[in-house]
């Protein structure tokens, strides 16, 4: 009886394994099923807000690369020197006294070695006298350049039409050598800085793609356009940050000034001029590069392919997507990262 029980066993085990070959002739996995959600509009477009402030394209402290007695000053503060015009000068007397020495050491020398190189060739002095003559007309040239070069020291011009913000000492003042006497700037362009986390300045190379504008917190719902001009590529030490320069491109009808604070929204230009799309967290997967993607339906063949996506600032279970979706298509909403390219599925509230 137990060998016949033991034949009865094997026979069900057999046919049992033959019908499960018979489902599945193909040899195609069975589809899985998902959860899928079409993709409609969001009326609003997401952007991410920094503080930043407003400065000018370059500020300066000028100073004299000489000593001695201010005579002149800039007489106000807030005024625009153009570029070019003294700003600020010296008491030149003792050094037009020396510019006038150094001029006539170098005549002296100069007759001299006239007057040696002729005895040379007629040789009534030997080679060596005329060289020690020749080196003292040469240094006699260089005091002389020196002199004229500490004279044109005595002023300071504007490297640029200069906006002098500070006069750092007083007029008629003693002042020595490269002592910062004013502090201008260069307001020709105004920038906005800002400090952007290590998640986006991998995007800072493509300013295009970006829509930037700022208000002053001193007039909120003024907005002005900003372009992007250069970043830092050193974060700071502390925050992990970038710092990031843009201009303001009309900053006359802006009204901003160097040192004001202003609210910086950074927005795609695909947020902007179509919309964003709005998406469960859920149904976001990450490719082999870390790039953020999503799985779009082919409802003719049942089947899923991965679409790569821009997304904005993830806002509770939802995330906008900027770009690489169009409204209307069907996405798997949930475990997504369970699927791979190609395979088959089964909508979840499909009854087949």
């Amino acid at each position: 009886m137990k060998s016949v029980s033991g034949v009865l066993v094997l026979l069900l085990l057999a046919l049992t394994g033959c019908d499960g070959e018979g489902d599945n002739e193909t040899g195609e996995p069975e589809a899985r099923v998902v959860k899928l959600m079409e993709v409609g509009a969001q009326t609003h477009v997401p952007s991410r807000r920094f503080v930043g402030r407003v400065e000018a394209v370059r500020t300066v402290d000028l100073s004299f690369r000489v000593g001695g007695q201010l005579v002149e000053l800039p007489p106000r503060q807030g005024e625009v020197i153009p570029r070019g015009e003294t700003i600020a000068r010296l008491d030149t007397t003792d050094y037009e006294l020396a510019a006038r020495r150094a001029e006539a050491e170098y005549e002296l020398a100069r007759r001299e070695m006239q007057r040696t190189r002729q005895l040379l060739e007629s040789h009534s002095v030997s080679q060596s006298t005329f060289d020690e003559v020749r080196t003292h007309y040469e240094l006699a040239d260089v005091q002389r350049d020196s002199a004229r070069q500490d004279l044109s020291y005595t002023s300071i011009e504007a490297p640029f039409d200069a906006l002098v913000t500070r006069r750092l000492v007083e007029n008629h003042s003693n002042v020595p050598p490269n002592t910062a006497v004013v502090r201008v700037q260069d307001v020709t362009e105004l920038r906005v800085k800002i400090n952007v986390p290590e998640s986006l300045i991998r995007h800072v190379d493509e300013p295009d793609r970006f829509v930037v504008e700022a208000e002053l917190l001193s007039q909120p719902g003024k907005r002005f356009s900003l372009a992007y001009r250069e970043h830092v590529t050193e974060p700071d030490e502390v925050a992990q940050t970038y710092e990031v320069d843009f201009a303001i491109v009309d900053h006359e009808q802006s009204d901003a000034r160097p040192g004001m604070t202003a609210s910086v929204s950074v927005s795609l230009v695909d947020a902007v001029e179509h919309g964003a799309l709005l998406i469960p967290v859920d149904a976001l997967d990450k490719d082999s590069n870390g790039d953020f993607r999503v799985w779009v339906y082919r409802a003719e063949e049942r089947r899923v392919e991965p679409r790569q996506v821009v997304v904005g600032e993830i806002r509770g279970e939802t995330v906008p997507v900027l770009a690489g979706l169009q409204q209307g298509e069907r996405i798997v909403a949930a475990g997504s990262h369970l699927l791979t390219e190609d395979v088959r599925v089964r909508p979840m509230e499909a009854n087949l």
